[in-house]
């Protein structure tokens, strides 16, 4: 095989996960100190450290399972299932998703800085989700007519929404999440689109006062988001209580 053949295995080959006629091919080419090779798989291998540097391990508590469950239930096996399952194991899952998704391999691989960046951008998404989760604080609140799920808000993390049976959406269309708080005007909380099963997941960083917040709701708003939600286009309010 060529070293140009060779190439696309190189991160495959730093994550151990390389077998069969490319494993005795590229050991060859590294074992003759190959000028295209060698120095190939070192910058894999150096990639691939970086990013296990990146991740924290974590012992996530109990209650963490249980919170975890809660949201993605209803709608066992929908993508918010399988997001939420790779934050609770933070410090291993996103080796395993590299390892699993031979492409994502290839692109992480051939990524140049700002790409690696934004895989960084990603991870600490990741770790925010699991410390709102974590949060002994945070409050749980459902909601269900049509469409149906949770919200949990935590006082140092953020809100996290999901949901299921979201209706799609019109071109130009967009979901807006708001924070609404007892007395006063809704706060905008972001924008999301939901899946074409109709689940969806939504996640705003940054301290909240639960105690003063009276609802979460949703919105069906222009693409980007407006100041202020349109009265007849909430469609979603979870009252968070006193």
């Amino acid at each position: 095989m060529t070293c140009d053949e060779l190439r696309d295995d190189y991160a495959t080959y730093a994550l151990g996960a390389l077998d069969g006629d490319a494993l005795a091919e590229l050991r060859e080419h590294l074992a003759r100190q190959c000028e295209n090779c060698s120095p190939g798989v070192r910058q894999a291998e150096g990639l691939v450290a970086r990013m296990a540097l990146a991740v924290k391990e974590s012992d996530p508590p109990k209650r963490l399972r249980k919170r975890v469950m809660a949201l993605v239930n209803p709608g066992a096996g929908s993508r918010w299932m399988w997001t939420m399952a790779c934050v609770t194991a933070l410090s291993v899952a996103f080796a395993v998703h590299i390892r699993m998704n031979h492409e994502a391999m290839h692109k992480i691989f051939n990524a140049d800085e700002a790409v690696f960046q934004q895989q960084k951008i990603e991870l600490t998404r990741l770790q925010e989700t699991l410390a709102l989760l974590e949060d002994p604080a945070a409050k749980e609140v459902t909601f269900g007519k049509g469409a149906r799920g949770r919200v949990v808000l935590s006082p140092k993390h953020g809100v996290a929404f999901s949901g299921q049976n979201m209706a799609a959406l019109a071109p130009g269309k967009t979901y807006e999440m708001w924070i609404i708080p007892k007395g006063g005007k809704p706060v905008p909380a972001g924008t999301f689109e939901p899946l074409a099963d109709g689940s969806a997941v939504h996640l705003q960083s940054g301290p909240v006062d639960v105690a003063s917040t009276a609802a979460v709701a949703v919105s069906i708003e222009q693409q980007g988001g407006v100041a202020s939600p349109t009265a007849d286009q909430i469609i979603i309010v979870a009252p968070v209580g006193q």
